[in-house]
């Protein structure tokens, strides 16, 4: 029997779906989620492996137009996305029409097998959906499939295929690995999507998460892990914290029980803040974070 491989870049504007995708193609909830736009701000590559196929996924930051240093970067990670697929797999929110607009502009400048999938079809028509599903088909697309990602209606059909879109190949990763990313990347973002989840306004965008120390101890005692929630201004710095600290240690609470699901065993979380002047603007403080530095202010 053939075996196939290879990598699928997943692409599209924010908030349409993409980590939901990723967590439903893989039966594991490895990215991110929150309703917040631009919750992914770096790749993740996630992988599935059955007895025909290896799809290895790389989820991207939406592509959106960049008003700072972070912003460019997001947007480089996920071009270069583009320049790593075998396979193009790019999503639409069909309840958005700006996001409709795009998938109707993309598919022309991409030379690789390029997948369309209509995401959040429970938001819309099924007529609708068939009339996009049509016009789509029509228009540059290899492919049309429609999905709604959260309840994983059409999600298989999806990722099947995807696989046949892949070239003739061996495994790229041992079959019974899901990610590539250290277990600390998967630590920093469950702190982070908690900050998402519990700050308002623009707060939650100006966090950045480095794990300090994580230290798996001897018998019973649980894993210690310490992290740093950078924030841009000492007023910010007081929101996450709370009065009394009553803020902080909610955050705490709740990154903990995802964390310990995570890892199948006890934590201790400490949390602590610093203020990092203006991280997202500066490349210096990007490349310590660990973020990619745009080509042009390398």
């Amino acid at each position: 029997m053939t075996f196939r491989a290879g990598v699928v870049a997943i692409v599209g504007l924010p908030n349409v779906g993409k980590s939901t995708l990723l967590n439903a193609f893989l039966g594991e909830r490895l990215a991110a989620v929150t309703p917040r736009a631009q919750t992914t701000q770096r790749r993740l590559l996630g992988i599935y492996s059955d007895d025909a196929a290896q799809a290895v996924f790389i989820d991207t930051p939406g592509l959106l137009e960049p008003r700072y240093t972070l912003h460019r970067s997001m947007r480089e990670e996920a071009l270069a996305a583009l320049d790593d697929g075998d396979v193009v797999l790019g999503v639409a929110d069909v309840g958005f029409a700006r996001s409709v607009d795009w998938a109707g502009e993309f598919a022309h400048s991409i030379g690789v097998p390029k997948v369309l999938c209509l995401n959040k079809i429970d938001r819309v028509a099924t007529s609708a959906i068939e009339e996009l599903r049509a016009a789509f088909g029509r228009d540059g697309w290899d492919a049309v499939h429609a999905t709604c990602a959260t309840s994983g209606e059409g999600v298989p059909e999806l990722r099947e295929a995807l696989s046949a879109h892949l070239p003739e190949s061996p495994p790229l990763y041992p079959v019974d690995e899901l990610s590539n990313a250290p277990v600390r990347h998967f630590v920093a973002e469950m702190i982070r999507e908690t900050c998402l989840e519990e700050l308002a306004d623009e707060i939650p965008y100006a966090v950045a998460i480095r794990i300090e120390e994580f230290r798996v101890r001897k018998g019973e005692k649980p894993t210690y892990i310490e992290a740093v929630i950078h924030v841009e201004r000492k007023s910010q710095k007081g929101i996450v914290v709370g009065a009394g600290g009553r803020t902080i240690r909610k955050l705490g609470t709740r990154a903990r029980v995802k964390i310990e699901r995570f890892l199948g065993r006890r934590v201790y979380l400490r949390l602590r803040v610093k203020v990092l002047p203006n991280w997202r603007k500066k490349t210096h403080h990007l490349r310590v974070l660990g973020f990619r530095v745009p080509a042009r202010e390398s």
